[in-house]
C-alpha cells in the first residue's frame, strides 16, 4: 500500500510536468519521490523498474505489483544494478541477506528481456518532443537512455540552426538528433562504444536526418579531442557529457583533473561566438566544485567564455531537500566571446 501510494503521487506529478509529444521520461526518481533505491523509467508502453539496493530487491514482488497498478504498462522490465547494490553484494559474502554473485550485474531480468532475434523486445521506441528514439533495455546505459538530458536537448535544438555540432561522449547521439532537428548544418558523434554509435545511426535514420559515415567516430574521447586541437578544428557548438568520473569520494581529486582536462580541450575547439554545453553526472561532485573546475579550465585554455545558463535534469527528476546528492546532473551552457 505504501509503494502504491507513493507511485501514484509520482505519476500525478509527471502528468503535470511532462510535455506533449514525449513518451519517454522518468516516472519515479528514488529519494525525490520518497522511494529510496527505486527508479522507474517509461519508454512508450514499456516500463523499466530499477532496483539499486539489496533492500529494494528483497521487496521486488511488491514493487512490481505497485508499478503495474499505478502505471499500467504493457510490459515491465526489472533491472537490479547500481554501485550501492554492488557494494552490498560484496558485503553479502560476510552475511548480507539476499546477496548474490556478480554474474547478473547490470542485467535485466532474463525472463523479461528475450534474445534480440525475438522481435527485438530489448529495444523500446518512444518519443521526445516529437523526435523518435529507442532505448536499449538489455545493454544500454542507465535504464537504456539518458532521459535526464531532455530539457538540455530542447535548449540545444532552439539554437542549433545552421551550426556545426561536435557531440563528445555521445552515447546514442540524442544531442545530435536534437541539433539536426533544429536545423544544424552537421553533427558528429564521438564515443568509444560501437554499439552506442550504431544506435545513434539508427536514431538519425528514424527521424529522416542527414548523416555520413564520418559523422560517427569510435575513439577514446580524450585522444580524439587532442587530435582535433592539434589540427586546429573549430565547431560552432560542442557538447561534453562524460560518464561519472567520481564513483566514490576518493575519486574526486582524479575526477577533477579529468573534468578540467576535457573542458580545457573542448573550449579550444569552440569557434568565436559559439557554445559549449558541458556536464558532470558525478553525484559526489558539487555544483560549486564543478564550476571552479570549469573556471580553471577556461583560464588554462586562454579562452574567454561566459555563462548563458546553468543546466540540470528536468522536473521529472525531482530532488529531495533531505538528499541533495540526488541532484547529480549539473552543467553549464557557455558562450565563447566573439573575436
Amino acid at each position: 500500500d505504501l509503494f502504491l501510494e507513493r507511485f501514484t503521487a509520482a505519476y500525478q506529478l509527471r502528468e503535470r510536468v511532462v510535455p506533449e509529444g514525449t513518451t519517454g521520461y522518468r516516472v519515479l526518481n528514488s529519494e525525490g519521490d520518497g522511494c529510496p533505491g527505486v527508479v522507474v523509467d517509461r519508454y512508450g508502453d514499456v516500463l523499466v523498474l530499477e532496483l539499486l539496493t539489496a533492500g529494494t530487491e528483497a521487496w521486488s514482488a511488491d514493487l512490481q505489483a505497485a508499478a503495474r497498478e499505478a502505471f499500467s504498462p504493457r510490459r515491465l522490465v526489472v533491472r537490479a544494478n547500481g554501485a550501492e547494490r554492488d557494494l552490498e553484494r560484496n558485503r553479502g559474502a560476510r552475511g548480507l541477506p539476499g546477496a548474490r554473485g556478480a554474474a547478473d550485474r547490470g542485467s535485466a531480468s532474463p525472463e523479461e528481456v528475450p534474445e534480440a532475434g525475438e522481435g527485438r523486445e530489448d529495444l523500446a521506441p518512444f518519443l521526445e518532443g516529437g523526435l523518435k528514439f529507442t532505448a536499449d533495455l538489455a545493454a544500454g546505459q542507465k535504464t537504456g537512455f539518458f532521459l535526464d538530458q531532455r530539457d538540455n536537448r530542447v535548449r540545444l535544438r532552439s539554437v542549433a540552426g545552421g551550426r556545426t555540432l561536435l557531440n563528445l561522449f555521445s552515447y546514442s547521439g540524442a544531442f545530435s538528433v536534437a541539433a539536426l532537428a533544429g536545423g544544424a548544418a552537421r553533427a558528429v558523434d564521438v564515443d568509444s562504444s560501437e554499439t552506442a554509435l550504431a544506435l545513434a545511426r539508427r536514431h538519425r535514420e528514424a527521424n529522416g536526418l542527414p548523416f555520413e559515415d564520418a559523422d560517427f567516430v569510435r575513439a577514446d574521447v580524450f585522444e580524439d579531442l587532442r587530435r582535433r586541437v592539434r589540427e586546429r578544428e573549430t565547431w560552432d557548438v560542442v557538447v561534453c557529457d562524460p560518464p561519472a568520473f567520481a564513483k566514490k569520494k576518493s575519486d574526486l581529486e582524479r575526477a577533477a583533473r579529468g573534468y578540467k582536462d576535457i573542458n580545457r580541450l573542448a573550449m579550444t575547439l569552440v569557434s568565436p561566438g559559439g557554445f559549449l554545453m558541458t556536464f558532470s553526472c558525478s553525484g559526489l561532485m558539487s555544483l560549486d566544485l564543478f564550476q571552479k573546475i570549469v573556471f580553471s579550465a577556461n583560464l588554462e585554455s586562454g579562452s574567454s567564455l561566459s555563462f548563458v545558463a546553468r543546466c540540470g535534469a528536468g522536473p521529472d527528476h525531482p530532488v529531495s531537500l533531505d538528499c541533495p546528492e540526488g541532484e547529480y546532473l549539473k552543467g553549464f551552457w557557455l558562450r565563447k566571446e566573439p573575436s
